[in-house]
C-alpha cells in the first residue's frame, strides 16, 4: 500500500473518529434525556473535572473520538489481515472497535470521574457502537472509492 494511501486512510479515520464521535454524542444526549437526565450531564462532568464547562467536556470527547479514529486507521492501513477489502468488513472492524472502546474507555472514565462502572458501561454500549459502525463505514467507504479511482 502506497504512502498516499494510507495519508488518504488515516484522513478518513481522523474524519470517520469525529463524525462518529458526533454522532455518538446524539445518541448520549438521548439516552439520558430518555431517562430523565440533562442532555448535557456527561460533557459537564467531564468539563468539570478539568475546570471547564459542559462545551469542554463535549470539545474533550471529541478529540477522543477523533483520536481514536486516528489509531483506527493505522491499525487497519498497517496489519494486512485488516485490510479493509469492502464496506462490510469495514463496518465489522469499526463495531468491533466500538466494543473495545467500552472497557478500554469506558472504564478508566468511570473511575477518573467517580461513577459506578457499570452505570458507565451501561450508558455507552449505543453510543460505542454508533461510533464504531460510523468510523468503520467512513474509513471502508472512504478508502476504497480513492483505491478504485487511483
Amino acid at each position: 500500500m502506497s504512502e498516499n494511501v494510507k495519508a488518504i486512510g488515516v484522513m478518513f479515520g481522523l474524519v470517520g473518529g469525529l463524525v462518529g464521535t458526533v454522532l455518538m454524542d446524539v445518541a448520549m444526549m438521548i439516552i439520558f434525556v430518555s431517562v430523565g437526565e440533562r442532555p448535557d450531564m456527561f460533557f459537564a462532568m467531564v468539563g468539570e473535572k478539568v475546570g471547564g464547562t459542559a462545551v469542554l467536556g463535549l470539545a474533550i470527547h471529541n478529540i477522543i473520538g477523533a483520536s481514536g479514529g486516528f489509531v483506527f486507521s493505522l491499525i487497519v492501513l498497517n496489519i494486512s489481515a485488516l485490510e479493509l477489502t469492502s464496506v462490510g468488513k469495514g463496518l465489522k472492524l469499526g463495531v468491533a472497535a466500538g466494543v473495545i472502546t467500552i472497557p478500554l474507555g469506558c472504564v478508566p472514565m468511570a473511575i477518573w470521574l467517580g461513577e459506578p462502572v457499570m452505570n458507565v458501561v451501561a450508558f455507552s454500549i449505543v453510543p460505542h457502537l454508533v461510533w464504531g459502525t460510523v468510523l468503520g463505514w467512513i474509513v471502508a467507504s472512504g478508502l476504497l472509492r480513492f483505491t478504485t479511482r487511483s
